[in-house]
């Protein structure tokens, strides 16, 4: 797969949450639904630069993809096939503008081809060559951008609240109730991992990409099944986690 970027050189407890993110109004906020699109996608580039912006929601669309991939081989057809078609509804016309404006290829193609073998009934080596297909195209449209390190940061940190965002409206009652934005916030973790893992090899940043991944490994207690049912959680623990990357974020130079 083409490098994800061109680049140029368990904190718990609310109270640690709200301090980082501005106060408990605030954390409560981001996992609150935002109106005009579903609150993890629409929240994530709430107050954001441009390019921060434009690879936000590129990850956001790799992210559906993801999570109907894992439906699709946990034989939830029906909603692999139905989350794969979110991201053409929910934001793909401001996803094109963007690809427009850098001049990058627009991977709607990939798309339609994913979801098109999902229809099938294709086997598992088939989806996940047609996912592959369109990781390369989404990887190549964030790779005409030239954000900074602090921007890549910036992106991880967005992703990381979209989970938390989809994650918390997932659940309802202490039972998980929505397993289409469950899988999409457990896919959003693994994407935020893939946006910081250029930086890992970074002979400066190195060590604080590294803090940052390592960061995300207490998200892995929000997922899981026990007795056929999804684990359902308490939020605050990727809210905890975005809170953690956006802080060592701040220390990016």
């Amino acid at each position: 797969m083409p490098p994800r970027f061109v680049t140029p050189r368990h904190l718990t407890g609310l109270a640690i949450i709200a301090s980082t993110l501005g106060g408990m109004a605030h954390a409560q906020d981001a996992l609150a639904p935002v109106e005009g699109g579903e609150g993890g996608e629409a929240g994530a580039v709430a107050g954001v630069d441009a390019e921060t912006a434009y690879l936000v929601r590129i990850a956001i669309v790799e992210g559906h993809l993801l999570a109907a991939a894992t439906l699709y081989e946990k034989g939830m057809v029906d909603e692999a096939v139905g989350l794969s078609y979110h991201p053409e509804a929910e934001m793909m016309e401001e996803v094109r503008e963007g690809l427009a404006t850098k001049g990058a290829a627009d991977f709607t193609p990939q798309m339609e081809a994913f979801s098109a073998v999902l229809e099938s009934g294709a086997d598992a080596a088939t989806v996940q060559a047609s996912l592959g297909q369109f990781r390369n195209a989404a990887a190549a449209a964030m790779a005409v951008a030239t954000p900074t390190n602090q921007q890549i940061f910036a992106v991880a940190g967005a992703v990381l609240k979209a989970a938390a965002a989809e994650y918390a409206g997932s659940i309802e009652g202490g039972a998980v109730t929505d397993p289409l934005a469950y899988h999409e916030a457990q896919a959003f973790v693994d994407v935020a991992r893939d946006v910081l893992a250029p930086l890992l090899a970074d002979p400066v940043l190195g060590k604080l990409a590294t803090r940052a991944t390592d960061a995300l490994a207490p998200a892995a207690d929000a997922f899981g099944m026990a007795d056929g049912q999804f684990i359902a959680n308490d939020p605050a623990i990727l809210l905890a986690v975005a809170a953690r990357v956006e802080l060592l974020s701040s220390q990016v130079r």
